[in-house]
């Protein structure tokens, strides 16, 4: 990932099962915005998927078109997908995907809880397109 002083690229991404009651889901979002600006990190957009895309592991518009856009960006810029934690990403199922998919698109995965993968994505290359 570069370090030119530019500040990061930061898309932001949840999942929310229900299609109702998304108070909660608009509180994580908006923390991984405070994060972000905290640390004057530019955010490129807020991803999320709902109801049922929410849930499975393989149906997720959101996320596909968030690496999509990232892929997009060129790699003189770092991109971080900031999640409020690694749940945001999945709770039951391969998380790994999900991270190598990220590092695919050029960015690393963090967290609002200070955690990231940013180690692994600097010891993996980048595929090839």
């Amino acid at each position: 990932m570069p370090d030119n002083g530019i500040p990061p690229l930061v898309f932001l991404y949840d999942r929310h099962p229900g299609l109702r009651a998304r108070a909660i889901l608009d509180l994580r979002l908006d923390g991984c915005q405070n994060w972000a600006a905290a640390r004057r990190w530019e955010i490129a957009g807020r991803w999320v998927d709902l109801g049922d895309d929410a849930l499975t592991d393989d149906q997720r518009p959101g996320f596909h078109e968030l690496v999509t856009f990232m892929a997009e960006i060129p790699d003189d810029r770092t991109k971080i997908c900031l999640v409020h934690h690694w749940d945001r990403l999945t709770r039951h199922g391969d998380r790994a995907d999900f991270q190598r998919r990220v590092r695919e698109a050029g960015g690393f995965v963090a967290t609002t809880f200070g955690e990231d993968d940013r180690a692994a994505t600097l010891a993996t290359p980048r595929s090839v397109r």
